[in-house]
């Protein structure tokens, strides 16, 4: 029996989120973290495709780097390129962070941090394939819009311990392509908070939770993840896996008949940084009754640090 589904969710008006903020990547989503890490810069590369044996299925590459200026200030930016069948969307941000320091001394981290950034994002919707329709928004033509945004948040960091709170689009002007929808409601939400257990000088483990609600679709998210932290000589390993729950279910439409379906995946990742090069691997499959493919969604994220040594408070290094 075929399957069709009909997308009574939002299009993305923004870059999506999915598990590379678990591989040392938390800047992609919270810009209080933008040059949090006291001395010398980050950059982050990301690659992620699914569907493999589908033509046309969704990926997307992400470039992002940030590092910190003086003693109270970090800078950022991210360029994305996000592609789902005839739909892109590609993308570009800045981002300004003001950082204040509460440490009594170089072993201790205990950081306020807020950030701010600024972006615009360009939509194409590529219908000249399309068969002649009476459809008023079907014109056989290039389709293109664009968008600007403005998003703030804060970050609290104690020595292991780390919690952020961001609202994405909080100023908000543009519209997507693919509805000519202004958004009324264009907010989103994201908290997150975790922690680093020492179990041995060389040995960590990374409980986190991340809560993302999409104000425009009234659609909330949870994931739970936990990370193993390992730590020999100048390599770090780390091995993880995340749970994604919808909150809601999944509006979805067969030929038959309309039904909905709760929303819930699994991610499994797995990563090493030696010296200052960063590798991570992360693979998510959906768990429900609507299976497209089974190749799952595989995610490789490259980067490297250029870090100051003067502030490490334990051999494995925390969310810095």
């Amino acid at each position: 029996m075929m399957l069709v589904v009909t997308a009574t969710s939002t299009a993305q008006y923004r870059m999506p989120i999915y598990s590379d903020y678990l591989t040392g990547n938390y800047y992609i989503l919270h810009p209080a973290m933008a040059g949090a890490h006291y001395g010398g810069m980050k950059i982050r590369t990301s690659f992620r495709t699914q569907w493999l044996e589908l033509a046309n299925a969704p990926s997307m590459q992400t470039l992002n780097a940030h590092t910190r200026v003086g003693d109270k200030s970090g800078i950022g930016g991210m360029f994305f390129n996000d592609k789902n069948g005839f739909h892109s969307n590609t993308g570009i941000q800045a981002t300004y962070a003001h950082h204040i320091n509460f440490f009594r001394s170089q072993n201790e981290i205990n950081q306020l941090s807020f950030g701010l950034s600024v972006g615009g994002s360009f939509h194409r919707h590529d219908q000249t394939a399309f068969s002649p329709s009476s459809e008023s928004v079907i014109n056989g033509e290039q389709v293109n819009s664009s968008s600007i945004y403005m998003d703030v948040g804060i970050m609290y960091n104690l020595v292991s311990f780390y919690t952020h709170l961001t609202i994405q689009n909080l100023v908000f002007q543009g519209k997507n392509v693919r509805d000519q929808v202004l958004l009324e409601s264009p907010m989103r939400f994201l908290v997150s908070a975790g922690n680093f257990f020492e179990i041995t000088p060389k040995w960590a483990l990374e409980p986190s939770l991340l809560a993302d609600y999409v104000q425009y679709v009234d659609r909330p998210n949870l994931d739970i993840s936990l990370k193993s932290h390992h730590s020999i000589r100048q390599t770090q390993l780390w091995f993880g896996t995340s749970y994604r729950k919808g909150l809601t279910d999944t509006q979805t439409k067969s030929a038959l008949a309309a039904y909905s379906e709760s929303f819930n995946q699994v991610t499994l990742l797995t990563g090493i940084k030696h010296q200052n090069w960063v590798f991570s691997y992360a693979y998510t499959v959906g768990l429900g009754d609507i299976i497209i493919n089974n190749s799952g969604y595989h995610q490789l994220t490259i980067g490297i640090d250029f870090l100051s040594e003067k502030y490490r408070p334990t051999v494995i290094r925390g969310i810095l």
